[in-house]
């Protein structure tokens, strides 16, 4: 079975985005939301439950989205904790076997049909996690879409996507193996309006992680015209994010081809990718550095 779910919060209006992409080949999709609409943080959020139906019913003429309604913001915990287990409590919802997919309201699947045939095929007794490329957009402006695109390989930025074997230690890592693959993910990550990027800070599993407010200067100082002057910028691996790119668009943004996918492969080859997914070279690799500190 393929079976999706997603941390459903303030952003929830995202899904509109995000469930058409994987609704076809998923065999059940849950929405998880704080019963009591706070976030990881603690923070209340805004909601309107008669617009959210409304969506969903729009969104599932299959039946196949279960709501999973529980408290997932705990006082003691910090919030990576709090994330961390809201995402184990989708996948105990979610039931043992089968592919469990996790996926944030703004990640944006480019081609979940291959992806699935991928899962299908893949044989391997070992636990592993599968990983896509994010392609992250940061921000919308008046002259293009600034995303962040990667020169080299060691630049993609991956996330762990599927795993038959959900038990998150860090997000959405774990100490399983991670595979790579080529099936990019739009992410909307910071291309967002100021208030949905200062209610994103305030509340996700990072947000005591760095400075936000630091962070959400720069994020407002950047546009079209001093884009090129942002280096290494990620707010908490800075080479990860070496430089931004901008793709001019018409007045209407239309986030699935706002990115040439082409383009951002790129730096992706088989040959990166074998090297990453040997099991053997990466015990190997881990040997050198032990006898090299």
């Amino acid at each position: 079975m393929i079976k999706v779910g997603y941390c459903v919060a303030y952003d929830w209006r995202m899904l509109q985005n995000s469930i058409p992409p994987v609704y076809n080949q998923a065999d059940i999709i849950c929405l998880s939301i704080d019963r009591n609409r706070q976030s990881w943080t603690g923070e209340s959020f805004s909601w309107d439950e008669d617009a959210f139906q409304m969506l969903i019913s729009e969104l599932d003429p299959l039946k196949k989205i279960k709501i999973y309604e529980d408290a997932f913001y705990n006082p003691d915990l910090l919030p990576m904790q709090n994330e961390v287990n809201q995402r184990n409590k989708i996948a105990a919802f979610m039931g043992e076997g089968g592919w469990h997919i996790q996926l944030d309201t703004d990640e944006y699947f480019t081609d979940f049909p291959g992806f699935v045939n991928y899962l299908k095929e893949y044989k391997s007794n070992r636990k592993v996690n599968i990983c896509c490329p994010l392609i992250n957009l940061y921000k919308i402006t008046a002259g293009g879409i600034l995303w962040i695109k990667p020169n080299s390989f060691s630049q993609v930025e991956y996330i762990q996507i599927a795993t038959q074997y959900p038990d998150y230690e860090y997000g959405r890592r774990n100490g399983n193996f991670n595979i790579l693959t080529k099936f990019p993910i739009l992410h909307q990550s910071w291309a967002r309006s100021e208030n949905e990027i200062w209610e994103k800070l305030k509340n996700w599993g990072h947000a005591k992680d760095f400075d936000i407010k630091r962070y959400f200067l720069q994020w407002k100082q950047v546009d079209s015209t001093n884009y090129t002057s942002y280096k290494n910028f990620h707010h908490l691996y800075p080479e990860t994010w070496p430089a931004l790119e901008l793709k001019r668009t018409d007045d209407k943004v239309d986030l699935f081809s706002s990115v040439d996918k082409g383009d951002f492969l790129l730096p992706i080859t088989n040959w990166n990718l074998a090297k990453a997914n040997s099991i053997w070279l990466s015990r190997i690799n881990k040997l050198f550095r032990y006898f090299s500190r």
